[in-house]
């Protein structure tokens, strides 16, 4: 089998696997975060958020937005502290001190 048939073959089947993956992960809440932080935003993101000081004007979907949109300093965080790790999230010109907990995330911001 020549070279230019065995590169149609391969890109006809690689095109409808794709295009199946398109619509049967269309519309789920799928991701492929395997980095560091993004699992660590993952996982503050899907627990109960709380203020530390009620003062803050900032509503929870801003708060969801920043957090979402922020990246996580391990040099500025403590991750083994027991029982909740702190991470430091740089996000545009905000700072936010988190403590995630097992069930919720404290904010604070810096």
């Amino acid at each position: 089998m020549s070279f230019l048939k065995r590169l149609y073959y391969f890109s006809t089947g690689l095109l409808i696997g794709i295009l199946f993956l398109f619509f049967i992960l269309n519309g789920k809440k799928t991701s492929c975060s395997y980095g560091p932080s993004a699992r660590v935003i993952n996982n503050i993101t899907s627990k109960k958020l709380i203020k530390k000081y009620q003062t803050d004007s900032i509503a929870n979907d801003e708060l969801y937005e920043l957090i979402s949109n922020g990246r996580v300093r391990f040099n500025k965080s403590d991750s083994r502290k027991e029982p909740c790790a702190i991470y430091f999230i740089e996000s545009g010109d905000s700072n936010l001190l988190i403590e995630n907990c097992d069930e919720q995330a404290i904010i604070e911001f810096k």
